[in-house]
Order: C-alpha cells, then structure tokens, then sequence
C-alpha cells in the first residue's frame, strides 16, 4: 500500500490543476486562433530537412540525439530525413513510421497546449517505442513529469483537432 497515491494528496491536485490549465489553454487558443492548415505534415526547416538534420533512427539505436549526415538522406513525406549512415537509412526507409517523430516532428509539450511549436532535437523521450521532441530541454522535462496525461491531451489534440491549432512556428 505503500505505492499508493491518495487522489487528494499533494501531488495529484498538483497534477489536476496542471491538466486544467493545460486543458483550459487548449481549448481557448484553438477558439481564438486561425486555422493552420497551411502546416506541414513534419516540421521541416528552410530546406525542407526534418529534425534540423538529426538522424531519426538513432535516438532508437544509440539512444542518444545524433546529427545527421546530407549523404544519408532520404526523401519521404516531402521532407528530406538525415541520417548518420546508410544503414540507419535504410532502416528508416523499411520502415518510417517505426522511426518518424510522433505528431510530425513538433513539440509534444505544444500539441497538448494546443500549438505547433519548433523543437530541440536534443529534447527528446521514448515512451513505449515512439518518440517525442520538444521545444526544449526544460519543456522535456514538464512532458516527463506527467507524461500519460501529457500523451491523452496531444493524442486527441493531433487526431481531433489539429487543423485548429495554433502556429506558434
């Protein structure tokens, strides 16, 4: 019993007024902002690089953030996917969902505060083999403390509602 957390406890009225907050903010930016729809699929940069040139597969296989080489790369969802060798492409191209950043390569953090958002590659978390970026080390953290919630929230943020977030790009 020892494991158990009361739902009155400090902690989880901290973690409700947390899910209230980022819930209420959602909802009022996705009534008070454009649609976004221009957005692309995956978060690219100028030159249409996903992951500002990092290599996708190697937060899998190093666990670790790792650049990316232009040689390595590779074409898919209109953007260019850089990898640090041949063989982490091809592992990406046998199998990209396996490997591309969940909801396209923006902040995780953002989509469940209702916004598209740019990230750090070196932000990063895998949780039950996806992974998740983030605008920045300190918002990894905040995405880790409650990651479960944070997760529900920028499910039905991405499936629901994305067309209606906003671009804080």
């Amino acid at each position: 019993m020892a494991d158990r957390i009361s739902l009155t406890s400090r902690r989880a009225i901290v973690s409700y007024i947390a899910v209230a907050v980022v819930a209420v903010g959602a909802t009022v930016g996705l009534l008070a902002w454009p649609s976004t729809a221009e957005i692309a699929a995956y978060n690219v940069d100028s030159d249409h690089v996903a992951i500002h040139g990092y290599d996708t597969v190697a937060y899998f296989t190093e666990g670790k953030a790792v650049k990316g080489r232009g040689e390595f790369a590779h074409v898919w969802e209109d953007a260019s996917w850089h990898f640090a060798s041949a063989a982490n492409r091809d592992l990406f191209t046998a199998n990209p969902d396996r490997y591309a950043p969940e909801y396209g390569g923006y902040c995780a953090l953002g989509i469940a505060a209702g916004e598209f958002a740019h990230v750090d590659p070196e932000a990063w978390t895998i949780v039950d083999g996806k992974l998740y970026l983030n605008k920045s080390k300190q918002l990894m953290e905040v995405w880790r403390e409650s990651t479960a919630t944070h997760l529900w929230i920028s499910d039905h943020n991405w499936t629901e509602n994305r067309p209606k977030l906003r671009n804080n790009l």
